[in-house]
């Protein structure tokens, strides 16, 4: 026990560092992207970045969270895995390329080009050393701080470069790229290739952990910018600049923490994924822990928020402070599901996340429509909090499942 909680500690501070380095550059790129772009332009970059999360989604394969569950030694398996993610990165780079006409037509907005460009980022990343999830399956957290930030400053400095000498909504996607180049880079930079055969056998092992993520992972995509495609077909591209915004600036502190929180516990949750006292003892600090900072982050942004925007972001912005508040309360209940599934999938049930995502989608597909028709981004906003709030009572009944 003294393990698992000095390297929880660990991990929070590496991991801490990490999410508090990457937000603070993100956050310096949106306001400058915000400052010299219209809301418009930030719409448009939103709706080229809807299909290209949605095809890296629909081709994810779990392979990544199975390697880190798995107990047994995976170096003989990062090969396999490796062919699969630049099969999986080509697939989607052609699938953008092709389709990108298309959801110009869909938009009604010339898209084209910039969906193109982020096209070439999912090839790229497909050859990244997959030896690189043995930073977090061997609980290296130095080394996963080191290979994240570093991509992320790279990205976020890059593309700030480009909106001074671009002032176009395209320098946004050819950040994207540059963020991917250096993501490549580090990957060799910072561990080893390791020699293994391609086994299909191996590959078949890990695609069957991983089906029930690929499934729950669709699901909660679709939950998260299912929103977004409606705002952006329906009120326009304007209208989802702020709505994005929004949703960025209310769950920037809370969801950071939950993906802090989970990226720590599921390693170790799944070395004790046997014994029930500890995983319960786990959960409950970890939840306790999650609730107490995105309550405490969210009234700090709620008090905040209309002086800092008009400093930061300009008057123009001010128009999404109504949904900004509304989805304040789903940054305060999004994370403790998310840490909660940590559980799920440390102990081999990862169908219970694909279930609350779910669950999630059906209330989501009956309230966004009306809400967004009577109150515009507003209402999806609140569309947005009640879907998260009708999966509580499935997750508290699947928790009392396993402490039986």
């Amino acid at each position: 026990m003294k393990y698992l909680t000095k390297k929880s500690f660990e991990g929070a501070l590496w991991f801490g560092s990490l999410r508090v380095v990457i937000k603070l550059f993100s956050l310096v790129k949106l306001v400058i992207a915000a400052r010299i772009l219209s809301p418009q332009e930030i719409g448009w970059f939103g709706m080229i970045m809807l299909p290209y999360g949605l095809a890296e989604v629909m081709t994810e394969s779990g392979i990544n969270q199975a390697l880190v569950q798995t107990k047994k030694d995976v170096k003989g398996y990062l090969n396999s895995a490796w062919l699969a993610f630049i099969g999986r990165g080509l697939l989607i780079s052609l699938g953008l390329w092709l389709i990108a006409p298309l959801i110009s037509a869909f938009f009604k907005a010339d898209l084209t080009l910039g969906l193109r460009l982020v096209a070439i980022t999912p090839l790229i990343k497909g050859f990244i050393n997959p030896a690189v999830i043995l930073f977090r399956k061997n609980v290296q957290y130095s080394k996963e701080f080191y290979f994240q930030v570093s991509a992320s400053i790279i990205e976020s400095l890059a593309t700030i470069g480009l909106v001074l000498y671009l002032k176009s909504f395209l320098a946004l996607p050819l950040g994207v790229i540059v963020g991917g180049l250096a993501s490549l880079g580090l990957s060799f930079l910072l561990t080893q290739v390791y020699r293994a055969k391609v086994s299909f056998a191996k590959l078949k092992e890990l695609y069957a952990y991983g089906k029930w993520v690929t499934v729950g992972t669709f699901l909660s995509y679709v939950n998260d910018q299912g929103d977004d495609i409606l705002v952006g077909k329906v009120l326009g591209a304007g209208s989802l600049g702020f709505y994005q915004t929004a949703y960025k600036i209310s769950n920037l502190p809370t969801t950071q923490g939950a993906g802090l929180v989970y990226q720590i516990i599921f390693p170790l949750f799944s070395r004790i994924q046997t014994d029930m006292v500890r995983l319960k003892r786990g959960l409950i600090k970890s939840l306790l822990l999650t609730f107490s900072l995105s309550f405490a982050f969210a009234m700090a942004v709620w008090l905040s928020a209309p002086l800092a925007i008009r400093l930061l972001f300009g008057e123009k912005w001010l128009m999404m402070v109504p949904a900004l508040n509304v989805l304040l309360l789903f940054g305060i209940m999004r994370p403790l599901v998310s840490v909660s599934s940590a559980l799920f999938d440390a102990v081999g049930r990862p169908k219970v996340a694909m279930m609350m995502n779910l669950i999630k989608l059906a209330v989501l597909i009956v309230l966004i429509w009306p809400l967004t028709q009577k109150l515009a981004i507003v209402g999806t906003a609140w569309a947005v909090v009640l879907a998260q709030a009708m999966v509580y009572p499935y997750l508290i009944y699947k928790l009392k499942q396993i402490w039986r």
